[in-house]
Formats: structure tokens, C-alpha cells, sequence
């Protein structure tokens, strides 16, 4: 996939993520310096923001306007990536009053590859795209956007009703007479 950052083209490094496919597992680092694994299967829907880094302007809005717009959702894990430094973002976690979404460093861009994320140059090299992916419970990709200028915010409307599609998600499971062949 190609974005533009300040309307110059890059192209960006890792596996492209389809809809309807698994969403893969990445490893990430926590604020208190332990590993995670996110994506994949998980008892509650998934939103997943990748911040280029929280240091600018459009980054920290959407870091704020996502906080806000997933509080009424209690089946949710919004997990947000960054590849700021863990000190920068505990400030920041501290002075704007983040709570409720997990925030977590990409410290080997293992999300960033795996994801289809990585920006390979530039002076954002090794940083993510402005991307959100929306995992449903069974670990399946249901809505993905990649910001196609950095410096734009994604679409917030849509990726909320996605949002609300998945949290309100029911396993397909199967019913016994459908299974009998009935």
C-alpha cells in the first residue's frame, strides 16, 4: 500500500491485512515494560489504532477523539500502538486523562510488519501509518483503514460503526439441526 506524507508517496512495508481473514497475532510492549500479544482471537471485539506518534497535533487529537468515542462501548478492547517513547507516552496517558484504551509501544515493529504498517523512510522511518483495524471475537478482520495522507484523520464515523458492529457481534457457532444436515 502507498500513503503520502506531505504529499510525498511511500510505499509502506509488512502484509497487507484483508477483510474477513485473521487478523494476525503481534507482539507489542506495555507502558510498564512487559510483552503483549495483540490481534488475533480475544473474548471481546478489537479496535487497534496505530499513532505515527503522539507528539503532533493530529496524532494526539485522534488519540483524545478515540477516547471519547469508544467510552460507550464496555464489549470493546481499544488498544492503541505507537513507536513514541515509553516516558513521552505515560505523560501523556498522565496529562490528558487516558483511560479506558491500553497503549503500547511497537518496540520491534512486529505490529508494524505484520500489519502492513511500517514506514521504510523518510523522517518517519520505522514509524507506523495513521491506520485502525477492527478485529470481531472470532479473531477475523472486519473493517481496516489506512489514512492515505499521514497528516489527515481517519474516517471516524465509519470505523465507529464498525466498531459497533463487532462489539455487538454474536459467534456464528452452528445450531444442532443445521449441523444434523436436518
Amino acid at each position: 500500500m502507498t500513503i503520502t506524507v506531505h504529499g510525498t508517496p511511500l510505499q509502506l512495508e509488512g502484509k497487507a491485512l484483508r477483510l474477513g481473514k485473521e487478523a494476525p497475532a503481534a507482539r507489542v510492549t506495555c507502558l510498564d515494560g512487559t510483552q503483549n500479544v495483540i490481534g488475533m482471537i480475544a473474548p471481546t471485539a478489537q479496535l487497534i489504532i496505530a499513532i505515527p506518534s503522539l507528539k503532533t497535533d493530529v496524532c494526539s487529537l485522534g488519540a483524545k477523539t478515540f477516547h471519547a468515542l469508544i467510552q460507550p462501548f464496555k464489549k470493546l478492547k481499544t488498544i492503541m500502538v505507537t513507536t513514541d517513547d515509553v516516558a513521552f507516552v505515560n505523560d501523556f496517558v498522565a496529562r490528558e486523562g487516558i483511560d479506558g484504551v491500553e497503549i503500547v509501544i511497537d518496540t520491534n515493529r512486529d505490529f508494524a510488519k505484520k500489519f502492513g504498517l511500517l514506514i521504510p523512510e523518510g523522517k518517519l522511518k520505522d514509524r507506523l501509518a495513521r491506520a485502525v483495524v477492527v478485529i470481531d471475537q472470532e479473531g477475523m478482520v472486519t473493517y481496516t483503514e489506512i489514512v492515505a495522507e499521514i497528516t489527515d484523520e481517519v474516517d471516524y464515523p465509519r470505523c465507529m460503526e464498525a466498531v459497533d458492529k463487532a462489539a455487538n457481534f454474536t459467534k456464528k457457532g452452528h445450531d444442532h439441526e443445521n449441523w444434523m444436515g436436518v
